[in-house]
């Protein structure tokens, strides 16, 4: 009994003394992973930080990045998630390290419906189907052949709208500057897309549209406990004449009629509500800023005149209307922090790790509001713009 005693005695001494050390070489390159991590605040256990998000991620995060700087780490769940909020960070992501944080990490409200497959905002750049879509786009949609040939149709919406405008007015009726303008955009859209106005003004099947464009981008947008805890996703928490493009897709034998559904889906919510929404803010500053209203109204009639209408070639010369679009990007991005991004592999930015399969988002909303970067950043001054070449 004693001999066999002794023959369990020396593997167990063996044993313990290679799991400590592998335990404490374990621990300690954990410990040092973690140190290499960007500063955040700290988080509660199994939630990580996701009390601190609250219904305007962009402007919590750009609080928390006055106290942790421009490179944070964030836990959300069991999702670990970098922020950056400054152009020199913003580069980083966008250019430097493009290639290593090209994933994307869609959205439960996206999975769901399996758009994250067939979306040409979320497929991988580097997927088939991701360049296919890409090229029907540019040579379909963006050519410079195919921009300049809907031209007649854009001046033609724009004049419906500018006559609803004067019809409105004449009336003395106010007018909801986001549907009439999300009523133009989405004609101009429809009739490229399938040669038909899909709105109307004022009615009652263009106003419920709008709705539902605005309810699925909040619903895309909004935080989702499925996408910080993946075992939950089961629940569904968020209950969600080769004239036309369609005519060009549906020539497309590599595509069917789901790949078109989702593509077509793609290019209303992406076309619409985010022109009508830069539209309306542009709108707001200019009436809560008279003296910048009067001037941007001052160039446009010492270029055309008074009862003249403005033709595209015509916006290259008013510089002063340029800033006034672009002060209105800057303080109002229509996606305040982008798609989100995902780390394909362990990446180093600025001596911070981001690592594998990391959430990553850039603020442009905190960046376009960066006192380091802007003087008075919350003031509406297209000044700031003319002149000067942004890097």
């Amino acid at each position: 009994m004693q001999i066999v005693s002794e023959n369990l005695l020396l593997p167990f001494c063996f044993i313990l003394p290679c799991f400590f050390i592998f335990t404490m070489v374990r621990l300690r390159r954990n410990s040092t992973r973690s140190a290499m991590l960007p500063p955040g605040p700290p988080r509660l256990p199994i939630i990580g930080n996701i009390h601190q998000v609250g219904k305007l991620p962009h402007r919590a995060f750009a609080d928390l990045s006055r106290t942790y700087g421009p490179i944070m780490h964030l836990k959300f769940g069991r999702l670990n998630t970098v922020i950056v909020t400054s152009p020199e960070a913003a580069r980083e992501v966008l250019k430097t390290h493009d290639q290593t944080l090209s994933g994307r990490d869609a959205p439960n409200s996206i999975r769901s419906i399996n758009h994250d497959k067939v979306s040409v905002g979320w497929l991988h750049p580097s997927s088939a189907r991701w360049r296919l879509l890409r090229k029907l786009m540019v040579t379909h949609l963006f050519s410079p052949q195919r921009i300049e040939a809907s031209k007649a149709l854009r001046i033609k919406k724009v004049q419906e709208l500018v006559r609803f405008m004067d019809e409105s007015s004449e009336r003395e009726e106010a007018v909801h500057i986001s549907r009439a303008s999300f009523t133009t955009t989405l004609n101009i859209i429809s009739n490229i897309l399938f040669s038909v106005d899909l709105g109307s003004y004022g009615s009652e099947k263009s106003n419920g549209f709008h709705d539902s464009v605005i309810r699925g981008m909040e619903a895309a947008g909004s935080p989702d406990l499925a996408n910080f805890f993946p075992f939950l996703r089961f629940l569904d928490l968020q209950d969600a004449s080769n004239s036309d493009f369609l005519d060009a897709l549906l020539d497309e034998t590599e595509l069917d009629n789901n790949d078109i559904e989702h593509l077509l889906l793609d290019m209303f919510t992406a076309g619409t509500e985010t022109s009508s929404s830069t539209l309306e803010w542009a709108m707001s500053e200019l009436l809560t800023n008279p003296k910048t209203l009067a001037k941007a109204q001052a160039e446009i009639e010492h270029m055309i005149g008074q009862n003249g209408l403005v033709q595209e070639p015509d916006i290259s010369e008013m510089p002063y209307l340029q800033a006034v679009v672009k002060e209105t990007f800057r303080l109002h991005p229509t996606v305040p922090l982008l798609l989100p991004r995902k780390a394909e592999t362990d990446v180093e930015i600025f001596g911070y790790l981001v690592p594998k399969d990391a959430q990553v988002l850039v603020n442009v909303w905190a960046i376009g509001r960066d006192t380091n970067v802007w003087e008075d950043p919350a003031r509406f001054e297209p000044e700031r713009f003319l002149g000067k070449r942004l890097m």
